[in-house]
C-alpha cells in the first residue's frame, strides 16, 4: 500500500513518537509511506505544508492537489488539529481516510466526519467516545512498546525504595497525590519525578516537598530513569493510554496506576500491575506497601503480557490489517 501519514505538531511527544515508529514499522513491512507535516514538525516530514490551524484552507487545498496528483491508498491523521484538513482534502477523491483518536474527550459530531472511512482507538474507553459519530469502521488497537529498546532487568529494590513518576508535570497527572502518599509512607521511601511542566506549578510542588526526599530530575533518558527507580507510579486522575506503563512493564519495574482510562485496558489488577482509585493518596500508599510480597510475580507477568499484547512487531500488523479492511 501507499500510505500518507499526517502529523503537524512541533513538539516531540508520545503521539509523535507513535507516528515515527509506525512509519518505520510499515516501511519494514514493505509499504510505501510518506510523512507530511509543517516545517520543523517533530516527525521530520518529507512534505511540508503550513498547517496553521484546523481551518487552514490553503493547506487543505494544497493537500487536496497532492492527493489528486499522487496515488495514495490511505491517508492517516493522528491529532485533532489535522483531522478537518485531511477530511476536507480527501473529499471527492477515492483515497481512504483513517483517523487515530488518542484522547478521551468526545469529538463533537460534525458533518465533516461522515467522510472518515475508519477510526482507530487505543482503548475501549476511547472507542466509546466515538459512538455518537456512528463510524463506518472502528477498531481498538493499542499503543505499543518496542521491546528491543527496553531491557528486562528485574532486581532487588534500592534502600530506601525509590518511587518514580515520568511524564508531563501538571495537576491532572496526580503528582500531589504521590507526594501525599510519600508523606504517609515515611522514611523508607523516596520519590523521583522526571519530566517537564509549567514552572509555577513545579515551584509549587517543590515548596510542598521541602522536607521530603523528593528529586525533580527534569528531562531524563528512559534507561536512566528505569535504572533509578523501583516502582513506577502513574497516579493520573485520568489517563487516555499511558505508554510509560508499557515501558515499565517491559523493563521489569512494577507498576501502580489509577483505575481511570487507559490503565484499565493495560493492567490486570494483581496479575501484572496494581490499580488504585484516582485522587486517593492513602490507597496509593497502601498499594506501595503491599508490593513486597507480590513484586516478583507482577514483574514476570507484566513482561510476558508486554511481549504477548503490546510488542510493536505484533501491534503494527493489526494497523496494517485495519488499513486493508478499510
Amino acid at each position: 500500500m501507499r500510505i500518507l501519514q499526517v502529523s503537524s505538531p512541533l513538539q516531540l511527544g508520545g503521539g509523535e513518537i507513535h507516528v515515527i515508529e509506525l512509519t518505520e514499522a510499515l516501511r519494514h513491512l514493505g509499504h510505501d509511506v510518506v510523512v507530511i507535516g509543517r516545517r520543523g514538525a517533530a516527525v521530520k516530514p518529507q512534505i511540508e505544508f503550513s498547517f496553521l490551524n484546523s481551518f487552514d484552507i490553503g493547506t487543505a487545498i494544497r493537500l487536496h492537489s497532492l492527493l489528486k496528483r499522487e496515488h495514495f491508498d490511505i491517508v492517516h491523521a493522528h491529532v485533532a488539529r489535522d483531522y478537518p484538513l485531511v477530511i476536507a482534502a480527501a473529499y471527492g477523491l477515492p483515497i481512504k481516510v483513517v483517523l487515530t483518536r488518542h484522547l478521551l474527550y468526545p469529538i463533537k459530531s460534525k458533518f465533516l466526519y461522515r467522510r472518515v472511512d475508519g477510526w482507530i482507538a487505543p482503548t475501549k474507553q476511547i472507542l466509546e467516545t466515538l459512538g455518537p459519530m456512528k463510524p463506518r469502521k472502528a477498531a481498538v488497537i493499542p499503543n505499543w512498546v518496542d521491546l528491543e529498546k527496553f531491557a528486562y532487568k528485574p532486581r532487588a529494590p534500592h534502600r530506601p525504595i525509590t518511587l518514580g513518576i515520568l511524564g508531563q508535570i501538571s495537576p491532572h497527572k496526580g503528582h500531589d497525590d504521590a507526594i501525599e502518599a510519600l508523606r504517609l509512607l515515611g522514611p523508607d521511601y523516596r520519590l523521583h519525578i522526571a519530566g517537564k511542566g509549567q514552572d509555577d506549578y513545579i515551584a509549587e510542588l517543590q515548596k510542598k516537598t521541602a522536607n521530603l526526599p523528593v528529586n525533580f530530575a527534569g528531562f531524563v533518558a528512559l534507561p536512566d530513569f528505569f535504572d533509578a527507580i523501583d516502582v513506577l507510579l502513574v497516579p493520573s486522575w485520568e489517563e487516555p493510554f499511558g505508554i510509560v506503563i508499557l515501558e515499565g512493564m517491559a523493563s521489569g519495574i512494577p507498576v501502580i496506576a489509577t483505575a481511570a482510562g487507559g490503565p484499565l485496558d493495560i493492567l490486570r489488577p494483581g496479575v501484572d500491575g496494581v490499580l488504585v482509585p484516582p485522587k486517593d493518596p492513602r490507597a496509593l500508599a497502601d498499594a506501595i506497601r503491599s508490593l513486597d510480597d507480590k513484586r516478583e510475580g507482577l514483574i514476570r507477568s507484566a513482561r510476558q503480557r508486554a511481549e504477548a499484547e503490546f510488542d510493536i512487531r505484533k501491534v503494527v500488523p493489526k494497523i496494517e490489517a485495519f488499513y486493508r479492511k478499510v
